[in-house]
Parts: structure tokens; C-alpha cells; sequence
């Protein structure tokens, strides 16, 4: 048996559908428990959900742990925190890290367990490592020595300008919750073979105290930023709303693309929140960033490091956005974009972006 417990990722499905973050975090658990040398499990909640396993285990996971019941059909904080309670009471001992995304529910969800085992959570991760950590004990001798094997979670701190690693190795589960796109999933692997365990989960009357009466979903307003090869970006040198015309139009000419948006042109009112990329917004990865008149501040920088390649058009030759583009271009975006746009077209006349 390893001298630790497992690594745990809480996976996150909305009406039956696994969300990407859940395959984000199950890449991420691989790797931390391959230097641990223990396994990685996942826990999913749900109604109806019995396909939903394998699937995680194509993902990376060895072991998956379900409650499958009609209470759980629609996500409500105190029944899925039962649930979660349940899983881990079932196991012999507490997991080493537990990881959850920074999703809507996740967000919710896992400060109501980590309040619930008493132990710390950092929140909105775009890194996770293990290493060692000597503590010195000056704020209490009773936590003095050398821990090995700690969850490094890190985070932008100080308005995105620093990184921060944030540790707490004295009680485990050690827990965290990673942003959509900051982590990279595995493959797919149909061939791969793992435990299901189903646990059981007596609820409480007190668990009913929210009830779900209805859910709306505005398909119309979402994007899909995490999924997408490639974004094209307006900031605020569009000047106004009717300036998204020009992104719209160079995204039209890729496949698996979509419209992002700087904070400031999301402040402005020109487009929907659900466009917004950086540090209050998405976090993306595609293959191709390209952002019209987006100064770069650090706030944005953040959402976007982990593009291959980004594009950059701003008028203001000394925007920030030029020290980390790929390729900078220094003009008015209403006459290059027009340009990159036949420029693109004539390379994809013979293959595909």
C-alpha cells in the first residue's frame, strides 16, 4: 500500500452530460498521482448516469465512485453535498488531494465539503503540483517539520500580477478547484479498464430545503470558448458594439471557432458576458488567438497564456499584448483585419484550419 491516499476528482455533469472540466482535472489528477505513485479516482452524482463511468475511466480514471438516485437528478447544493459525504465516508481513508473545477457547481459545491472535513481550499487554479515543504512553526510549533508530498495550488494573485502557491498539508483531503482550460485532458482511451463502485446515500429532510422548481437554459447565449480551435477577440479599441461585425467575420472562416471578448467590451455592454475571456472570464487554449484592439493587460494575459499561437492588432504599438504575442501587428484593426482575413482564406485554400 502507497504511504498516501488516492488523488480525487469530483467530475461535474450537467442533465447527463459530462463537462469538459471533468476531463481537465482527470489529465491533471494522472499526473500528480504518477508522482505520488497512487491511483486516481472520481466520484459522479447524478440520475440516470450509467454510462457516465466508463467514461471517466476512458479519461484516466481507476476507480469511480457513483450515487446514482432521483434526488439527484437536478443539482441542488445539499443533496449533492450528501452525496460527495457519502463517498468519502465509504473510503478507508480520506483522499491525498481532492479536485473539483470552478464551475458554477463547483464553486458551490466544494466549499460546503471542505468546510464540512475542516480542511483548506484554494479556489480558480490554473496550476497543480506536489512537492516538499518545511515548515518553521512560528504561528504554531505543533505544525513544525518537513512535509513531503504537498499539494501545490496555484493561482493568479494580486490582480493576476503574481503567481501564488498556496499549501496546507496538515489535514488531508488537500483540495483546490481549477478553472475550465487551465488543465490539459487525456486522450481518449476506449481500451482502458477500471472499478465502478456504487455507494449509497440516506438523505436528510433537511437535504429538501432547496428545491429546483424549474430550469432555463438560454442555448442562444452560449459559447463554446474552451472548445474552440480558434478565438477571435474584440477589446476596446472596436470603439463600439457595432465593431464585433469585423470579429464576427474573420471567425467565420475557421472551423471550430468562436467570438471572444475583453472585460472592457464586455463592461461596455457590446457583447455578453459568456464572450469574455481572462481572469473573470474563460480561460482557453486554442490553437490560434487572435485579438483586435485588446491592450494585453494582465488580466487578460492570464485567460490566453496557454494559446499555441496568438495574434495580436493594436494601433498602440506599445500595448502590453505585444510582449507575449507570437506576432504583433501595430495598425488599425479595421484595415488589417480584412487583410488577415484573405490572408487566412488563401492558406486554407488548399487545407484546414
Amino acid at each position: 500500500m502507497s504511504k498516501h491516499a488516492d488523488v480525487m476528482v469530483i467530475a461535474d455533469q450537467l442533465q447527463g452530460d459530462l463537462q469538459a472540466i471533468s476531463f481537465e482535472l482527470l489529465g491533471a489528477a494522472r499526473e500528480l498521482a504518477g508522482k505520488l505513485g497512487v491511483k486516481v479516482q472520481a466520484m459522479v452524482m447524478g440520475h440516470q448516469i450509467d454510462k457516465l463511468p466508463q467514461t471517466l475511466i476512458e479519461y484516466g480514471a481507476d476507480e469511480v465512485f457513483v450515487v446514482d438516485k432521483p434526488e439527484l437528478k437536478e443539482y441542488t447544493t445539499l443533496t449533492y453535498r450528501r452525496a460527495v459525504i457519502a463517498i468519502l465516508a465509504s473510503l478507508p481513508r480520506p483522499p491525498h488531494i481532492v479536485l473539483s473545477g470552478a464551475t458554477t457547481v463547483g464553486r458551490d459545491l466544494a466549499p460546503r465539503i471542505a468546510a464540512y472535513l475542516e480542511v483548506g481550499l484554494t479556489a480558480d487554479c490554473t496550476e497543480l503540483d506536489v512537492g516538499e515543504y518545511e515548515h518553521k512553526g512560528k504561528a504554531d510549533p505543533t505544525k513544525t517539520g518537513l512535509f513531503q508530498d504537498v499539494l501545490y495550488a496555484i493561482r493568479p494573485s494580486f490582480g493576476e500580477s503574481l503567481k501564488a502557491r498556496i499549501i496546507g498539508p496538515w489535514k488531508n483531503p488537500q483540495m483546490a478547484t481549477a478553472r475550465t482550460g487551465a488543465m490539459v485532458p487525456l486522450e481518449r482511451d476506449l481500451s482502458r479498464k477500471g472499478t465502478v463502485v456504487p455507494v449509497d446515500c440516506a438523505f436528510e429532510k433537511s437535504d429538501f430545503r432547496i428545491k429546483v422548481v424549474e430550469t432555463v437554459r438560454d442555448v442562444s447565449s452560449e459559447v463554446d470558448l474552451t472548445g474552440a480551435k480558434v478565438i477571435v477577440s474584440g477589446g476596446a479599441g472596436l470603439g463600439d458594439a457595432a465593431g464585433f461585425k469585423v470579429v464576427e467575420d474573420l471567425a467565420s472562416i475557421f472551423k471550430d471557432s468562436a467570438v471572444g471578448a475583453s472585460r472592457r467590451a464586455v463592461d461596455a455592454g457590446w457583447i455578453s458576458y459568456s464572450h469574455q475571456v481572462g481572469q473573470t472570464g474563460k480561460t482557453v487554449r486554442p490553437k490560434i488567438y487572435i485579438a483586435l484592439g485588446i491592450s494585453g493587460a494582465i488580466q487578460h494575459r492570464v485567460g490566453i497564456t496557454n494559446s499555441d499561437i496568438i495574434i495580436a492588432v493594436n494601433k498602440d504599438e506599445g500595448a502590453p499584448i505585444f510582449q507575449f504575442a507570437n506576432y504583433g501587428i501595430v495598425g488599425d484593426l479595421y484595415e488589417i483585419a480584412p487583410l488577415l482575413k484573405a490572408q487566412f482564406q488563401a492558406k486554407m485554400a488548399g487545407a484546414s484550419v
